[in-house]
This record gives structure tokens, sequence and C-alpha cells, in this order.
């Protein structure tokens, strides 16, 4: 039983103590608990204080001869025990190392001699605890304090452990063929934000409470968007228009001025930079958010107020370090990889171990406590990430059920903070028809995209955008102070000057 990585996650909160040597964990049990745990070393120790029993105890206990001793006796769920501990440097939350390896019951030493409980330990970890091979311990996180428990730090190095096993690398799922038919949103995302920008840009759009759209705008909005198409209900809480909304604010490119939706102070800059660094800030953007609850969002799970919170970064963080690893390209069973987690990172999101302090509910109501719970709320949640913001994103791809996915070229990218790389096009990035019809080049920029928006009506998004050159479109320039004339300049450099005679015509003819 590989338990090697389980812990990882608490590594990004700079955990404030060490683990205690054996000193330091023997000091703190008292005489009669010392006298139990030599006699279970097979020790004969004679001192009557406490602290010339614990010198002479732990001489012998960091002799490398009696180690070699203690250690044959032990059975393979001690030894896969200590295994676990020594592949987590920081230690193991207690309630997470109970649940792997039994019960550290809490008995006073009035009962200790009464009870015997090493002679009948509820697993491995009791009978490692009256060995002395376990230390407790607290460390302060973001999150509060946080009891570990671990092995003594100078014992660790002596312990006949095999190293290789000790790497702290998860194995991955075995991979998959790839399915017959994918599904992959590859800037969809950074699309649909270029189309409500424009629709910013032309409408007047008056918010309601908490900033929100007014419904008739939205419903406005919804057909232009490329992600309303993969989503039956794109309007509900943690959907793709959700996010679209939430990085556009957390961007500052869109901002609220006496209850109307205007731009941001951050937008100009954001317009220069290339697609790939935008693409690269939407994905930043999600990924630190701590004001986007992913946990909270996820379909069929409903987080009640109370006292608990979680923590979505610190969750989101420790899934993406596992995605990082995969091969693009190499396809996985969702189900697989929701496996490994709860195998081998099960507290990816509860680092302190406790599965019954957070309220959440399914669908029917029941509140879901518990251990015994966790497919339904943590697999729940990776399902959601993985088949929500991260493919909405573009960093990953789907098969037609989402039962299968892999990391493509541009989540790669983004999980090692890189812009995705673009290949160079010198092809126009826009056509004009004789109809007026003019068709967006996919690889087209956002500020060019809205410069369209400004003088020709939106007409579809799928599978190209279309927009139609209009007087209605030409007047609302004209009100902008964009004239006929530069318009048809911009027309004949991002179509290479191949703009129809007819439409030509109309556009000078528009100049006088």
């Amino acid at each position: 039983m590989k338990k090697g990585s389980l812990y990882e996650g608490l590594s990004a909160h700079s955990l404030s103590q060490l683990m205690p040597d054996l000193r330091q964990h023997l000091t703190q049990r008292d005489l009669i608990e010392l006298r139990i745990i030599a006699q279970n070393q097979g020790l004969l120790i004679e001192a009557t204080t406490a602290s010339a029993f614990v010198t002479e105890l732990v001489a012998h206990m960091l002799a490398p001869e009696h180690i070699a001793q203690v250690w044959e006796d032990l059975d393979e769920e001690a030894r896969d025990a200590l295994a676990t501990l020594a592949s987590t440097p920081q230690g193991m939350p207690t309630p997470a190392f109970q649940r792997l390896f039994g019960e550290l019951r809490s008995i006073g030493p009035g009962r200790l001699q009464a009870e015997s409980p090493w002679k009948t330990p509820t697993g491995p970890g009791e009978r490692l605890w009256y060995l002395g091979w376990l230390a407790r311990g607290f460390t302060q996180t973001p999150r509060g304090l946080i009891e570990l428990i671990s092995i003594p730090r100078d014992l660790t190095p002596l312990l006949p452990l095999d190293r290789t096993s000790l790497d702290g690398v998860m194995p991955l799922p075995a991979p998959v063929s790839p399915p017959e038919t994918r599904r992959e949103t590859a800037e969809m995302l950074l699309d649909d934000l270029a189309v409500l920008l424009a629709y910013v840009q032309n409408n007047k759009v008056w918010l309601r409470s908490e900033n929100r759209w007014q419904l008739k705008d939205l419903w406005q909005l919804l057909p232009r968007l490329k992600l309303a198409s993969i989503r039956q209900q794109p309007l509900e809480a943690g959907g793709p228009l959700h996010l679209l909304f939430f990085t556009a604010r957390r961007l500052q490119l869109l901002t609220a001025v006496k209850h109307q939706q205007r731009f941001g102070k951050a937008l100009r800059p954001w317009l220069e930079q290339s697609r790939a660094r935008q693409a690269l800030s939407l994905f930043r953007a999600w990924r630190q958010a701590e004001d986007w609850n992913d946990l909270c969002l996820t379909p069929d799970l409903h987080c009640q107020a109370g006292a608990w919170r979680n923590d979505p970064a610190l969750a989101r963080e420790a899934l993406l370090a596992q995605a990082v690893r995969v091969t693009p390209d190499v396809w996985y069973e969702m189900d697989a990889w929701i496996q490994m987690i709860y195998d081998h990172l099960s507290d990816f999101q509860r680092p302190d171990g406790h599965y019954d302090t957070w309220y959440i509910q399914n669908e029917e109501g029941d509140f879901l406590r518990g251990f015994e719970h966790w497919f339904d709320v943590e697999g729940r949640l990776i399902r959601y990430l993985w088949q929500g913001p991260l493919f909405w994103l573009g960093a990953v791809e789907l098969d037609d059920s989402g039962g299968r996915w892999r990391l493509t070229d541009r989540g790669e990218a983004f999980l090692q903070e890189k812009a995705p790389l673009a290949r160079p096009s010198d092809a126009p990035i826009l056509s004009i028809a004789e109809d007026y019809e003019i068709v967006l080049a996919p690889h087209i920029g956002l500020w060019d995209h809205l410069r369209v928006a400004l003088f020709a009506n939106w007409e579809a998004s799928l599978p190209v955008y279309r927009y139609r050159l209009t007087r209605r479109g030409l007047t609302r320039a004209a009100k902008r102070g964009v004239s006929a004339q530069r318009i048809l300049a911009f027309l004949d450099q991002s179509s290479h000057n191949t703009i129809p005679g007819k439409v030509r015509r109309v556009l000078e003819k528009a100049q006088t």
C-alpha cells in the first residue's frame, strides 16, 4: 500500500515546525509510558528519574543494531505505516493517519497498566506508538493548528526502509486509447470574452443588485457565445458564462460605474497583449482566485453556512500539481484519475484530515459528512474541475461523455505559467464579401475583433464569427469618432487589400 504523497498539499503552507527528534518526543511522555516503551523495545533501564530514563532510552533506541532487531519483529502493516510517514516529511495529520493505521487512543497513566492497550492495539499505528517510534506534534498553518503524526526525525534515516519507494511521487493511472470523438474548447473562452466586451462597447448595460446583468441583456448576449452551445444551462452558477464574467471582472477588464457596466482601467493594456498572453491571464485569474469557490459551485453539491471554510486555492493547486505531471496527448479515464487522488492525495482540500466539520448537502438534502462520502464530495469536485473550468479554459480535452480526458499543449503551458506557443500567421485576419459579410479568422486579435464589432453587426459565432457591414454600424462608429475612411483603411489592411469593389465604393461614398 503506497501512500507516499498523500499530503503534498501541506507543503504549500510553509509549515512552521519541524518534526520532533526522539529526545523531544520522549521528554513529552511520562515515566509510566517511558517504562512501557522500554519494555516493548526489550530494554532494561534502571534510571529512576524521567530525564535520566529518557537519556538512556534515547541512546539505546538510536543504536543501529538495536533498531535492526526491533525492525525484524515488526509486521508488514507496521512497516507500511513507517514507510508512509517517512515519505511525508512534514508529518501526517492525525485523523488521516488514524484512518489508515488505526486509532491512537488517549489513555491516561492510571489506566495504562490496567488496560495494557499495547497488547491489543487498534492497528499498526498504536503498536508503533507504544514502541516510541511515533511522535505527535502541532503545526501552525493559515487554516489554524493541525496535529501531526511523524517519526522522530533523527530516527527516520536509521530505519531500514526501501528509499526508492520514498520518492513521494504517486503512480499515474494506466493510459487508455484515444476516443473516436473528442471535444476541445481551445480558445473559446477568450473568443467569448471578445464578444462580451463588444456587447458592452455597443450597448448600455444597466446592472442589478450585486452588479448582475439584467436578463434581457444576458439573453441577447447568450446566442453569441460559443461556450453557451456546450452547456444545457449556461447561466447557472459555476457554468461557463459565470466563469467568463468572473475572469473579466477579476482582471479589471469590466467595472461597474453608477449601476452601468463599463470598460475597466486594465482593458487597454490587456488588449495590447498577444492572444497567448491573454489566454494565460484568464487561466491564471481562475487558478489564483480565492473567491471562486469550485467546491460550492460543483453541480449537485450545496454548501451551507457555518463556521467552516474551505480553501479553494489550496485544493486547486494540489490537484493541478498532479495534472502537470502528465504528458499531453496521453488519455486517462476520469474514474481512474479520481481513484488515484483518493488513493494517494485524499486530503487535498482538507489538510487537517477532518471530514465531519463541513456542512455540505447533496441534491436530496442529505449532509455529506465523514470520509465515507469522499467520492460524493471530493470526487464530484475533481470531476467538475476537469469537465468545467479546465475544459472551458482549453487546458484539457474530453471525450463525448467526459469519461476520458487528456492535457492539451495549451494546458501544459498554463500549468507551467507559460503562454501557449502560437504559430505566427501572415494570413488575413478577416475577409469581406460582396454582400457585406465579414468573416473573422480564428487568429484575429481581440482588439481587432472589437473594431469590427463597432462598425458591423454580429450575425453568427459558429463555426466562425460572421458580421455584416451595415449603415447602422457605420453610424454607431461615426458617433465614436471612427470615420468611414478609417474603417476602409482598416479593412484594406486586415483583408490584404481584397475588399470587393462594391463594398469599397459604399465606404468611399460614406466619406463624403
